[in-house]
């Protein structure tokens, strides 16, 4: 079938193909998009909306920053065991009870994992909830990047902002119950403001515009096809009706057993008939 003839056949179809075309697109809408009838909306179906980060410098009460001859290494595996403790510890609830949330309301991702980890330790986590916290950790500096996201673009700042100073009360309180120096005492310091902006939605448009794209060319190929097979059943049904026919007569149905039936009855007949006419005529 060319393409001249496929294009008559959608024409003079061509209510289903517009109600194709409107399922089509009302399912791409659903399945990607919020959608509300009262009042009229249609809104991203995902809760991530925005994402916030802040960085935070590990350091101590006699900073080797900005002396060029001490050595970082230490604070920056001290920045390691920062990392995790945060994501297992403490930190996470006092980050959600600075913005109103529970812990359990919060993905939490761990930095990735340190060799001889075991495998798995650093994934990221799913996305179940819309409020999520990542730590990501430098690999040559001691710098915690803690990454949010939230619904809005207030709430993922301000998750990010409560980072620094949930870990500092945790940590201290922690240095305090062991009595460390103050001048042995691991100090934190917010490398700037915390940023938050809105998620891109390009990607959910592009799923969208797929799965109609698809779903379309699914609905035209059944309009095409369906009437099709539907003429072919009912022109093998009574092909089969007449075999199945021919196959459960009879013998004595046979044509030629009819015919030397009805010329036996003929010759009885006959017979009977000139013995009646003999027997008329009398001796």
């Amino acid at each position: 079938m060319n393409l001249i003839l496929i294009l008559k056949e959608l024409w003079h179809r061509r209510l289903l193909v517009a109600i194709a075309i409107l399922v089509a697109a009302a399912v791409s809408l659903v399945a990607v998009y919020q959608v509300s009838l009262s009042p009229p909306s249609i809104s991203q179906r995902a809760d991530i909306k925005a994402r916030g980060s802040i960085e935070i410098l590990v350091d101590s009460a006699r900073s080797p920053i900005a002396d060029a001859r001490r050595d970082l290494s230490g604070l920056t595996a001290r920045a390691g065991v920062f990392a995790r403790y945060i994501v297992g510890g403490n930190v996470i609830g006092q980050i959600a009870k600075a913005n109103g949330l529970r812990a359990k309301q919060i993905d939490v991702t761990g930095p990735e994992p340190l060799p001889g980890e075991a495998p798995g330790a650093g994934e990221e986590v799913p996305q179940i909830h819309p409020y999520g916290i990542a730590i990501v950790q430098s690999e040559e500096l001691p710098i915690l990047t803690v990454i949010t996201r939230a619904p809005t673009v207030e709430e993922a700042r301000g998750l990010a902002a409560a980072a620094p100073a949930a870990v500092r009360r945790v940590v201290e309180s922690i240095q305090q119950q062991q009595q460390t120096p103050l001048d042995k005492r691991v100090e934190f310091r917010v490398l700037g403001p915390a940023k938050a902006a809105p998620v891109d939605d390009a990607l959910g448009k592009k799923v969208a515009l797929a799965l109609f794209v698809f779903l379309l060319v699914l609905f035209l190929v059944a309009i095409l096809a369906v009437p099709r097979l539907v003429a072919a059943w009912h022109a093998v049904e009574p092909e089969h009706a007449a075999g199945r026919a021919v196959e459960g007569s009879p013998p004595d149905h046979d044509p030629d057993v009819l015919q030397l039936a009805a010329g036996g009855n003929g010759d009885r007949i006959e017979a009977e008939r000139a013995g009646l006419n003999r027997a008329a005529e009398g001796p």
